[in-house]
């Protein structure tokens, strides 16, 4: 689970800037919380969804990219002398350029304990990065690197390993080593956290084939996505599920996903016929393969990031696998949603509290700012969001010019 994600230096992010699922006092919307206990009998209200909104190019998807960055950085192997791929500073001042992009992720991992994860790095190395937690009261540190100018770094472990040393690649983290190279209980489990539990819906070929692949594979999935599918209104009665082709490399599966429909003569039905999604509605593709991310999601529990959940659904349709998360039943292992969207009906004050509701704007120079409903005076759980929102006093809508504008002096 995550509590806190802070980024600087990042894409369109110049200064440093804390998204937080941490939940404040508020005993609003009791549904969209859970109460956390800790592995050292602490515990924490956390929030299982939030909602970020923005204009066009304001830098919201970059926050959803930066996560993704950061799990890339953790678990992607390298060899020494490798550049590291995912540098991607602020371009727009001269002051970052060059400077390291950091990121801290604090999160409740391994043994239910709080761990605070912390990264800087440029285009040729790692020059920072350590890893705390929480076993009892008092935070202890597991590993801690510093800048080093080698090609090699000596990172100093914990007082939990005895304060030995661990060689490892300027350029590598140190929980990639601990999870393809040198297994330790510990340290291998933080690694697949960020190997496993966060999750990124991405509209392209390679993850549709991996949720088909999951589809195939799981009855339980199977009949969910169905009764999903049902409930749309799709007029889709049943679903077929099956493998089409067969071959020695998974990634070149072919899956069959077929839509049963009525066949009418008339007003009278006479039949039923298949239909393979390829001719199925753009939204009822979505449907099915976003549909069946989120189930999965709440099966397993995790971390799910969608950039602009509402795409090609009908917004009713996209606030009801919203509230999914926001069901104990449907939401048992507590899994948490974070996306992005511009459909302003999610900013029902029935839905949100307003610690779940974040904006991105650009300022003057291009950088982008992140805030939170909580931090505008004033605002109340029953204020009415969408209607402040659309009025201008949350800041984050586009400034678009008239229609004039387009055409003048031509």
């Amino acid at each position: 689970m995550i509590l806190e994600f802070s980024i600087q230096n990042y894409r369109s992010f110049k200064e440093e800037y804390c998204f937080s699922l941490v939940a404040d006092t508020s005993k609003s919307k009791g549904k969209n919380v859970f109460e956390q206990r800790l592995g050292n009998n602490d515990t924490i209200r956390i929030l299982n969804s939030a909602v970020i909104y923005g204009p066009n190019a304001s830098g919201k998807s970059n926050l959803l990219k930066a996560f993704n960055t950061l799990q890339d950085i953790v678990i992607s192997s390298v060899s020494l002398g490798d550049t590291i791929e995912q540098y991607d500073p602020f371009l727009f001042n001269l002051t970052t350029v060059k400077a390291p992009s950091i990121f801290t992720l604090t999160f409740i991992g391994p043994s239910e304990y709080k761990y605070i994860y912390h990264i800087e790095y440029n285009s040729f190395s790692i020059l920072e990065e350590y890893l705390d937690y929480y076993p009892k009261s008092q935070k202890r540190n597991l590993f801690k690197r510093t800048r080093n100018d080698g090609k090699i770094h000596e990172v100093k472990l914990g007082q939990d390993y005895n304060g030995r040393t661990l060689k490892v690649f300027n350029n590598q983290s140190v929980l990639t080593k601990f999870g393809t190279e040198e297994p330790e209980e510990l340290l291998s489990h933080v690694y697949l956290y960020f190997k496993k539990e966060l999750v990124f819906y991405k509209d392209d070929d390679s993850n549709h084939l991996d949720i088909k692949k999951q589809i195939f594979e799981s009855r339980t999935l199977q009949k969910r996505l169905k009764h999903l599918i049902k409930i749309a209104d799709t007029r889709i009665s049943d679903f077929n599920f099956g493998l089409l082709i067969r071959s020695d490399n998974d990634k070149e599966h072919q899956y069959l996903n077929q839509g049963t429909h009525t066949v009418y003569d008339g007003r009278k039905i006479v039949g039923l016929k298949d239909l393979d999604f390829e001719q199925e509605s753009k939204g009822t593709n979505v449907l099915s393969l976003l549909g069946a991310q989120i189930l999965i999601a709440l099966e397993k529990g995790g971390i799910l990031l969608i950039d602009e959940i509402d795409t090609s659904l009908h917004p009713k349709l996209a606030k009801f696998l919203v509230m999914l998360f926001q069901n104990t039943h449907a939401n048992p292992k507590n899994a948490q949603l974070i996306f992005t969207t511009h459909e302003t009906t999610f900013l029902d004050k029935d839905i949100f509290r307003k610690d779940q509701i974040w904006f991105v704007e650009k300022n003057e120079y291009g950088e982008s700012e992140l805030f939170s409903v909580q931090d505008f005076d004033g605002v109340r759980e029953d204020t009415p969001f969408e209607k402040w929102y659309l009025a201008g006093k949350f800041g984050s809508l586009p400034n678009i010019q008239e229609i004039e504008f387009i055409f003048d002096n031509e």
